[in-house]
């Protein structure tokens, strides 16, 4: 009989309880959609933020006021009958959409008291819904540098000699919740961003100046908001290395004697042998197994996606010669055509040799700038990387090396669009005037300067933007 009873009572709790939650899913999920499209009419241009519930909003925010009102209306108002509303404008994390202007989030819980499942152990039952919205189909990220590591103390560093001045145009934000340094400003250089963005603490040593304009206190993870972004596929083979002038195509590189395959990875090297000293080539996109690097020639970049399978890309002096690497359209010798552009997605070959010691294992993205090395990119123009001029494999990268090495040291560094490393580390040096229109999303970053002034410059038009209309999630 006891048995029985036990066997009833559970049946019953399924019967009930659970169908009764369903039945609250499913209408906390209508609600919530339809509050968050309600809030979604006025997002474009709001120049606020809010995080919290309705009953504790203050007015005066449309996009809040109208996802509110329609919870209510439907008989969710927060604070009663065990029922809670809250709205986040943007979405926090882990939201796929935490951070992103021009969305907002609307998340609906209940409790309520159970039918049979109490006796079973299970006083009440707990209901939860949330609907993610937008009325914007192009949206550029606010950030000039938003590092995604949680916890790293120390590891998102600003360094600088007396006269340094690191600029960003954009939002520094960081996810670390190190109460120590999240960012660690040092060595006489002074920060000077619109707004610092830290949920850990900003610590100044060394005689480091923080000018950030605003630096609010609360700040939410942001986490990855192009986690949802799948890598490129895998391309063909490169066409054959075009000599502008007369040079030979270096072994490894597309067209030559002994060109690199996926079984065969090898770098694409113009540094070595004094018949390319100085003589110009075009690439093709394509796959690359081993990577490209130059060190003596000036390689132009056709426009399109380069997908390095190991080796990295490396850009540098050799031999007292200089390492140019540009994108431009094909015809253009002046680097303004719109259609010009590249994405680098750097990842490994499929095929390294064993303990990964050969060509296609990782590699880095390098710029030494000794002796007046060139790096010269703008992002892609077309596909759905448009913006985007670098892409680091999530799996691939590190997180502990310098996986982009950006180094202005006596170089031309220009640099354009945004470069996405979520689980990587970036780096820039400068040693003069450096000015890139590029935004950083990564693991950590460095900046080091040695008396210069380094502007990161935000330009929306330059930058991978974001798509959603309507409700997303």
């Amino acid at each position: 009989m006891a048995g029985a009873m036990v066997l009833i009572l559970s049946i019953a709790a399924l019967v009930f309880d659970i169908g009764q939650n369903l039945l609250d899913r499913r209408t906390e999920q209508n609600v919530s959609d339809a509050a968050a499209l309600a809030g979604a009419r006025y997002v474009h241009g709001a120049g606020y933020t809010y995080h919290g519930g309705c009953d504790a909003a203050p007015g005066g925010m449309p996009a809040v006021d109208a996802a509110c009102q329609v919870a209510e209306d439907s008989g969710y108002v927060d604070g009663t009958n065990g029922r809670s509303v809250r709205v986040d404008l943007p979405p926090i994390f882990p939201s796929p959409f935490s951070g992103l202007p021009g969305y907002i989030e609307v998340t609906i819980h209940s409790s309520r008291a159970s039918f049979f499942a109490g006796v079973l152990g299970m006083a009440n039952q707990n209901v939860a819904a949330m609907g993610v919205a937008t009325n914007q189909s192009d949206i550029a990220l606010p950030y000039s540098l938003l590092a995604l590591d949680p916890h790293g103390c120390g590891t998102n560093k600003i360094n600088g000699a007396p006269g340094t001045n690191v600029t960003t145009n954009g939002t520094v934000h960081v996810d670390s919740d190190c109460m120590s340094d999240a960012i660690l400003l040092s060595g006489n250089g002074v920060l000077n961003s619109p707004q610092c963005d830290v949920v850990g603490e900003i610590q100044t040593s060394g005689g480091a100046v923080n000018n950030c304009t605003s630096a609010p206190e609360g700040v939410l993870v942001s986490g990855d908001p192009l986690k949802n972004l799948p890598p490129p596929a895998k391309p063909a083979l490169p066409a054959a290395v075009q000599p502008l002038d007369g040079g030979p195509i270096p072994n490894g590189c597309p067209g030559s004697a002994a060109p690199a395959t996926e079984i065969a990875p090898a770098a694409c090297a113009f540094t070595s042998g004094m018949a390319i000293n100085g003589k110009h080539y075009r690439i093709f996109p394509g796959y690359y197994p081993g990577g490209i690097q130059t060190g003596r020639s000036v390689v132009y970049m056709s426009p399109g996606i380069y997908w390095i399978g190991g080796g990295g890309v490396a850009v540098k002096s050799t031999g007292g010669q200089n390492g140019l690497l540009i994108s431009k359209a094909l015809g253009d010798n002046t680097g303004t055509n719109p259609s010009g552009g590249v994405l680098i997605y750097n990842t490994v070959d499929p095929y390294p040799t064993t303990g990964c010691v050969g060509a296609g294992c990782y590699g880095p993205i390098t710029l030494n700038g000794g002796a007046g090395a060139t790096l010269a990119l703008r992002p892609i123009q077309t596909t759905l990387y448009k913006g985007m001029v670098m892409f680091v494999d999530r799996v691939a990268a590190f997180g502990g090396v310098d996986d982009i090495d950006l180094n202005g040291g006596g170089s031309i560094l220009n640099v354009t669009g945004t470069i996405y490393a979520p689980t990587a580390s970036v780096k820039f040096n400068g040693s003069s005037t450096d000015t890139i229109s590029a935004q950083v999303i990564c693991y950590n970053f460095q900046v080091n300067g040695s008396g210069a002034s380094f502007t990161i410059d935000y330009n929306p038009a330059n930058l991978f933007h974001v798509t959603g209309v309507g409700l997303v999630q």
